[in-house]
């Protein structure tokens, strides 16, 4: 069986058990909800994780930016050497050219 047979099988509509919503009801009645409380650790948790989360995004986005920022000066540093060799080994073949052009007359 290939994954698209496997994920159509698994996301085909099934019907619903007949005492679904009973079950539901006695669930919500059984069990009262705790209204949360402002202040306490466990609520103001979950603000202190967002903001580590996003704290620790914006270290790692940084340092990444860096780090292509370093590669793209690299980059240029080797082009522009690259460059400098190119002239040199054009200057001294032109020399040489030129000798053999004199000498040959």
């Amino acid at each position: 069986m290939n994954i698209e047979h496997e994920l159509r099988d698994a996301l085909r509509r099934k019907e619903a058990p007949r005492d679904l919503a009973e079950r539901v009801l006695e669930r919500i009645h059984e069990t009262p909800a705790a209204p949360p409380r402002q202040g306490s650790s466990w609520v103001a948790a979950p603000r202190w994780l967002a903001a580590a989360a996003v704290l620790t995004l914006a270290v790692a986005g940084g340092a990444r930016y860096y780090e292509s920022q370093q590669q793209v000066a690299e980059a240029e540093r080797v082009r522009e050497e690259l460059r400098v060799a190119l002239q040199i080994t054009n200057d001294a073949l032109a020399r040489v050219q030129s000798k053999i052009t004199d000498s040959g007359n």
